[in-house]
Order: structure tokens, then sequence, then C-alpha cells
């Protein structure tokens, strides 16, 4: 193969196969620049992205494999394929998010010294615990969860993730007692480039009371900016939240609401304490790395309060990342595959002496057309003129690429010329003079499997003459 891109340097589609193959082969950086080179040469195939896609991921470069996966979802064509993508984005964004987190923290010196912050911008973090009850501890995560979802209903807030304030807080080796100390949250705030940072504290008061000092932090004055406290009880939970968010807006950071923005954070809530706490229970499974046990608790969430928008979004995250982290990408390949989004194994071409057996598979050995000792096995005669003229097998054979993957996935690739009856396979120059209109959705949607073992299909992939496909 790297022999037919010396010879044929433009064509793009051979360094996407190039690619494949290495990939297969584990040599991620040489398939790196092989799919890169095809991608940059203007080659906007589906395998080019996927593959791409995956050896970046292998090479852990996340952003670029979140580039191409993201721009597969829009060139590929096997849904089953695009679906898994969708999962691997998900656990994608979590890595970037640990590698950002990591890098701030390598270069915290250089952040501090230049105080850069975003204007207007706030960071939640998660709550200190502070009581015995260890069956209403979910509750700092979900009410933490909640007033992120509230703060971002003011346009004038820019509001951080959730998942981007844990990954630096997990990077940082805090527990969660340490989440309220002020020179912790002052750091964090510092890492993230945020001008304020809510950090607060939940206790309890005898059975069901609860009440809730909050402190907002200015990053860039390294001073608290104001503080707040709020009591109700455990049935009342929700509407303590609200008048946290609202008079935090208001009083602290002195920006207006809405009368549409208020309304928008007083219905956000849900109906049912245990539903809350088993959402609670499930960001911090979640958070955790444990999205088996994160997605029985978010199905109990659902299942007791249904149509909370925020629980079935985490639910479809843990989900999303508990198949992408079983999943690796050597088994995607094989989905797409298997889906008819590439050929399958790239196997190089036999040279033109040599014969292939495929008795094992239930074909008899034929002599190559050519071959022979007697000169007439080297011509033939041409059907219209009734004139003889000289057999082209030896160029045909040295350019005909066997495909044949696990279970032979019959789907033509891109660019190709399929033969598929033995009379076009004997007499290869007459695909070249009877050019047929190819239905490829149709072709894909009537293969089907040859069972047994005795029985193959075989694709042979033909190059016209001047070596395009």
């Amino acid at each position: 193969m790297q022999q037919e891109i010396a010879n044929n340097p433009d064509d793009s589609n051979l360094q996407v196969q190039l690619g494949m193959a290495q990939f297969k082969a584990e040599d991620y950086e040489a398939a790196r620049v092989s799919l890169q080179s095809a991608v940059d040469a203007g080659n906007e195939s589906g395998p080019a992205f996927l593959y791409l896609g995956f050896v970046q991921e292998e090479l852990e470069d996340w952003s670029a494999a979140r580039n191409a996966y993201d721009r597969y979802l829009v060139v590929g064509t096997s849904g089953p394929a695009r679906d898994e993508v969708r999962k691997r984005l998900t656990m994608i964004g979590r890595n970037l998010l640990r590698a950002r987190a990591q890098q701030a923290l390598a270069q915290e010196t250089e952040i501090t010294a230049t105080g850069q912050v975003t204007p207007q911008s706030i960071a939640v973090m998660p709550m200190g615990f502070n009581s015995n009850r260890d069956d209403l501890e979910p509750l700092i995560y979900a009410l933490s969860d909640m007033m992120i979802t509230d703060f971002a209903f003011s346009n004038a807030l820019v509001v951080l993730e959730r998942a981007e304030v844990q990954t630096l807080l997990d990077e940082m080796a805090l527990t969660s007692s340490g989440y309220a100390d002020t020179e912790s949250g002052a750091r964090a705030g510092r890492l993230l480039r945020t001008e304020h940072v809510f950090q607060g504290v939940l206790t309890t008061l005898g059975e069901d009371d609860l009440q809730a000092d909050a402190d907002v932090l200015n990053i860039p004055n390294t001073a608290s900016a104001g503080q707040l406290t709020e009591s109700a009880i455990l049935e009342q939970i929700f509407d303590m939240e609200k008048a946290i968010v609202i008079r935090t807006i208001r009083e602290v950071l002195g920006v207006t609401l809405t009368p549409a923005e208020e309304q928008r954070i007083l219905d956000n809530r849900m109906s049912n304490v245990l539903a809350f706490l088993a959402y609670g229970r499930g960001l911090r499974e979640l958070d955790g790395g444990n999205y088996d046990a994160a997605q029985e608790e978010f199905s109990l969430a659902e299942s007791l309060d249904p149509g909370y928008f925020a629980v079935e979004l985490a639910s479809a995250e843990a989900s999303a990342l508990l198949d992408a982290s079983t999943v690796n990408t050597a088994e995607v390949e094989g989905i797409a595959v298997a889906t008819g989004e590439t050929g399958g194994a790239i196997i190089a071409p036999p040279p033109a002496t040599t014969t292939q057996d495929f008795s094992g598979i239930g074909i008899s050995p034929q002599q190559p057309i050519g071959s022979g000792s007697d000169p007439e096995d080297d011509v033939t005669t041409d059907p219209e003129t009734g004139q003889v003229v000289p057999t082209t097998t030896t160029s045909t054979t040295t350019q005909t690429l066997t495909n044949v993957f696990e279970g032979v996935d019959p789907t033509p690739t891109t660019g190709t010329l399929g033969v598929s009856t033995s009379e076009q396979i004997q007499n290869p120059t007459s695909t070249q003079t009877q050019p047929t209109t190819r239905e490829p959705v149709q072709e894909g949607q009537n293969q089907e499997t040859v069972p047994g073992t005795a029985q193959a299909q075989i694709r042979i992939v033909i190059r016209r003459p001047g070596g395009e496909q």
C-alpha cells in the first residue's frame, strides 16, 4: 500500500486505507499522520474521520479526537457506529475536562499571576455537610446541581458546568470537607478563571430541620462578596434553595432578574424529596466513576418523580459513560465494519505470480488466466469486432485488493467497482466497457450473510486505467 501511495501521491483514498491498516497494527502515530494527510488533502469520507478519531483517542489527544468524531457525525453513514461515537464523545468530554484541569494545575503560578477572570462568571462548589444524618448527605450534591441550573437561568451570568468544577476539585485532591474552605475555594476559582465562587454548608438541626449557610467569594479581590443563611424543614428544601439562589443573584452579585427568569428559577424543582435524594446519590456515584450504580439511582429518581429534565439528562450521561467505558475503539471499528461504514480489513494484493489457495472456504484452485505456456492463453477475442487482443490479466492481478473480513462484509467501499459474477471475474475488461449505474443504499439493504463454513462471499476491487478506482 505504501508503494501504491508512492506511485499515486495524490490519491487520498489510499492514504485512508493505509491509516486504517496502521490503526489495526496499533501503529497509532503513523496512522494519525496518514489519516490527517488524507483529511488535509480534502478527503471527507466517513472512514477518514472515524479512524482519525480512533487514533487520536488512543493517543489521548482528546481535543483532536472530539473534532474528528464531531466531523464523523456529519459525514458518517452507519447509524450504529454514529450511536457509539456519540457515547464516546461524552467520555471524551470528561477526559478533556481532566486534561484541562491538569494543565491548569501545572500552570497555576502563571494563571495566578495574570489574575484573568471571566466577567460575571460564577462557579458553584459542592456544599459541605455538617450532620450525622448520613442518609441526608446526598442532598449536598443535588442542591449544588440545582443551584447551577438556577443560576444559569439569568442571562447576565456565566455559570460553570458542574462537571468542570468537580473535575478540577478531583485533580486538586480535595475532600468534601474542604469544599467549604475559603482558601481552597479561592484557589479553585483562580484556576477556573471565574469571578465568583459560591460555597456553602448544609447543616441539620434536629430531626428534619435544615440550615444552609452560603458565602460568595470575589476571586479578583480575594474577599467575600457577601454571605447569607436560609432555613427550612426537609419538605421545604426546594423553597430554601430558590431563596438562596435569588438572594445571591440580587443581593450579592447585584444582578437584576427579569420576571421570566425568576419564574423559571421557581419552576425548576422536583416534587418528591426521596427522588431528590436518589438524584443526589446518582450524582455522587457519577462523580466517582460508578456509572452502573449512578444509572440505578437515576432510574429510581425518575420512577419516583417522572419528568424532571435534569434527572433525564444525568441518566443519559451515565448510560453513555457506562457504554463507552466498556467498549474500546477496536470494538467500535467492528461495529462500523459490520454495518457497512468501511470495507473491513485491508489486505494487500498478492504478487502477480502468486496463486492464493481458497480451498479452505470451498473454492477450488484455478490456474491464473494468462499464465499458461500456450500463447493462446494470453489472448482473447473481442466479441464485437472479432479481433484477437492481448489479455491484461497481469496488470489487473497486481491491482486487485482481495477483501475477506470475518464473516465477509460485502458492502462496496466508497469509490470502488464491485465484481460479483464469475463471468466478470474471468473477463475484467468487461467491467470497463459496460458501466453500470449502482444504488449503494439499496445494495446495502439487500446484502445477506451466507451461512455455513463451506461458502464465502468475496469482493474483488479492480482499479480503472490511470490509477483511479
